[in-house]
């Protein structure tokens, strides 16, 4: 037992444990996610985009989609509800993604509308997990002055 504890208490393996019991997803999987989620959400997969979400938040989900605006909350807001309400207009491109700690970010081109009507944003959306793998999610894209905390962000997005 005086073995063990010796071998416990040193810095490496301590942090290996505590990535082993961690709500954090690996890095693998982070980057495992975000390597198809463009490509599923094109391809109109929703299954699959929302089984591939499910392996990156094992815990609650929290997002601000865009920051400024009013907080919203769970897993099906932030994946299906979010694929039934845009997947039809928007078409996405990933450009880049970062893995540091427990933390992602990935910077997206979006083409949103349906032809001839189509317009082009980038985005740049945060990912950051708590040691329970409850995830905030942040996104930034260029949105109306107009749009505040109690807007509807997607507004201008859907009527147009």
């Amino acid at each position: 037992m005086t073995i063990v504890n010796e071998f416990a208490a040193t810095a490496r393996v301590s942090e290996w444990f505590h990535r082993a019991m961690s709500g954090v997803p690996s890095r693998q999987a982070r980057l495992a996610h975000a390597a198809k989620h463009a490509e599923l959400w094109n391809a109109g997969k929703k299954e699959e985009w929302v089984a591939s979400w499910r392996t990156i938040c094992p815990g609650e989900v929290r997002m601000f989609d865009p920051v400024g605006t009013e907080e919203k909350h769970g897993f099906d807001t932030a994946t299906s509800d979010a694929f039934d309400m845009f997947q039809s207009i928007l078409k996405i491109k990933m450009i880049t993604v970062q893995v540091n700690g427990n933390e992602m970010a990935w910077v997206c081109e979006n083409h949103f509308g349906n032809e001839p009507n189509i317009q082009m944003a980038y985005s740049i959306e945060t990912f950051a997990w708590d040691d329970d793998g409850n995830l905030l999610i942040k996104t930034y894209y260029p949105m109306p002055e107009t749009v505040g905390s109690d807007s509807d962000p997607y507004a201008h997005l859907l009527e147009g």
